[in-house]
């Protein structure tokens, strides 16, 4: 089961992940292209007037600041969605203001839907193509209907070109994503795993040091799963893990992460949480486990617990202090959860 996000945009953290990922991998061809989309109205400006030059910077720039927006975001989809649509306007205005029907910035219209295209779900992708036509259409043939009507070639290649690229960008991204898929999903408890967490973190990591705001990391182990394995059989260990994940998930909000790391061992991530949430959230999780008795075996879970704030989070550091704090909790006893030795608790440890 995918973690909830609560967005119609990004209806799973999954859909988040892979929305972020898409925009890191095509973040310099954007800006090239929005350069040279740029260059090529500025350079046409003495043709088709100075109007469409303004509209094309004004998208220029805040396609160039999208990046650095989005990393300040709790709700970054949103923001690429108004982007996609302020640059649709914009486009839009550009080739009203140059001959509507016979614009030759007709054609610039399908960008933003292609950059949208490789991002969200197909209702969202069906939806803003939607908009990208009814604006091409608006600038167009209601601007100059007699234009239109004695030449309405370009609007047509125009519109035919807009929905050719979105369907072939979506061909393209849904081949790619079912090829990654089996890397970045754990099948048996449908959690992301180790291979997806990594630059999922640095996309937190890049919000907490822009608002300097704090991330939190729970680490589990399964207390003696080795003998669930070797007494019931790995059909059972299998149960537990799957209700485990199950359980760790029940606690959290739509945001919060959950990885399994391999093995019996799992990773919460709690963006915008400091140590003593952290450590409330993590003995509710240790006691839901306990009392559940996932797959039907009474087992328990030890945990370590670290934080860092603004700056100074980095995954690296971060996991080492985690996974030594749980190190302690299972030296000290199992069925606990253990905080970094370089953090101040604030609420007792005892299990």
């Amino acid at each position: 089961m995918e973690t909830a996000t609560g967005s119609w945009l990004c209806p799973t953290e999954a859909d988040r992940a892979r929305m972020l990922e898409a925009g890191s991998l095509v973040r310099r061809a954007r800006v090239w292209v929005s350069g040279l989309v740029g260059l090529a109205t500025l350079a046409a400006g003495p043709w088709i007037g100075w109007w469409p030059v303004l509209f094309s910077v004004i998208s220029a720039v805040q396609v160039a600041t999208l990046d650095r927006r989005v990393a300040r975001s709790p709700r970054p989809e949103r923001l690429v969605a108004f982007s996609f649509a302020w640059t649709a306007i914009f486009a839009t205005l550009g080739t009203a203001t140059s001959g509507g029907p016979s614009s030759p910035l007709l054609i610039f219209l399908a960008l933003p839907a292609t950059l949208m295209a490789n991002r969200f779900r197909r209702p969202v992708v069906i939806v803003g193509t939607t908009f990208s036509v009814v604006l091409l259409l608006l600038g167009s043939v209601a601007v100059d209907p007699g234009g239109f009507a004695d030449d309405p070639a370009l609007v047509f290649a125009s519109l035919a070109i807009l929905i050719g690229v979105v369907v072939f960008t979506i061909s393209l991204s849904d081949t790619e994503m079912a090829l990654r898929a089996d890397a970045r999903f754990d099948h048996l408890t449908g959690l992301f795993n180790r291979a997806s967490l990594v630059p999922r973190f640095a996309e937190l990591r890049s919000q907490a040091h822009a608002t300097d705001g704090a991330i939190a990391l729970v680490v589990y182990d399964l207390d003696r799963f080795k003998s669930v394995n070797d007494q019931l059989g790995h059909d059972r260990g299998d149960a537990v893990l799957r209700d485990t994940a199950h359980l760790l998930r029940r606690h959290l909000r739509a945001f919060d992460l959950v990885y399994r790391l391999g093995g019996e061992e799992f990773a919460v991530v709690l963006p915008g949480v400091g140590v003593a949430e952290a450590l409330e959230i993590a003995q509710r999780q240790r006691e839901s486990i306990e009392e559940a008795r996932p797959g039907g075996v009474s087992i328990t879970v030890s945990g370590g617990v670290a934080s860092a704030r603004g700056e100074a989070v980095a995954w690296d550091t971060l996991f080492q202090r985690a996974d030594a704090a749980l190190l302690r909790a299972k030296r000290e006893g199992r069925n606990r959860i253990a905080i970094a030795h370089d953090e101040v608790p604030a609420l007792p440890l005892a299990s």
